[in-house]
């Protein structure tokens, strides 16, 4: 099928990162808190072991993909897949294509990666804030672009 308006794309037609843009604000506030939490959690792992690093890496992606693997598991073939501005943050996040939990797993290896990195070289109050600040801004921008559209 080919569909001219992201709009009217279905979660599993995604076909391009841009896509992401079209979630609705309440799906992009999801996201934006789970990175910011990470980047707090992250902030308090002890940076000394580098090597814990990719431990720490695979312990957050199995938190944030274990749902996704349980939910596609009870999902029947005739479930509604929503498109994506109908999307809700809850029950529609294991409906997407495969290559979008890839790009969301390296998008928040990048923020932790760069969380940890940052906590051991400048661990202070105000090097977390402005990893944070950064990450709000980098996270949410698909929404506040649309509204500075208008």
């Amino acid at each position: 099928m080919d569909v001219h308006d992201p709009l009217d794309k279905r979660l599993n037609e995604m076909n391009r990162l841009s896509d992401m843009g079209h979630f609705p604000a309440s799906v992009n506030l999801g996201a934006t808190i789970n990175v910011l939490l990470t980047i707090l959690l992250t902030w308090f792992v002890e940076p000394r072991y580098p090597a814990l690093a990719g431990v720490w890496v695979g312990i957050v992606l199995l938190v944030n993909l274990l749902p996704v693997v349980l939910l596609r598991l009870n999902m029947r073939d005739d479930a509604e897949i929503h498109t994506l501005r109908e999307m809700q943050f809850r029950t529609d996040q294991h409906k997407f294509s495969d290559w979008v939990y890839v790009a969301a797993s390296a998008n928040m290896t990048f923020w932790i990666l760069l969380a940890w990195t940052i906590s051991a070289v400048a661990r202070t109050s105000l090097a977390l804030l402005a990893v944070e600040i950064v990450a709000f801004f980098a996270t949410f921008s698909p929404v506040l672009l649309r509204r500075a559209r208008r």
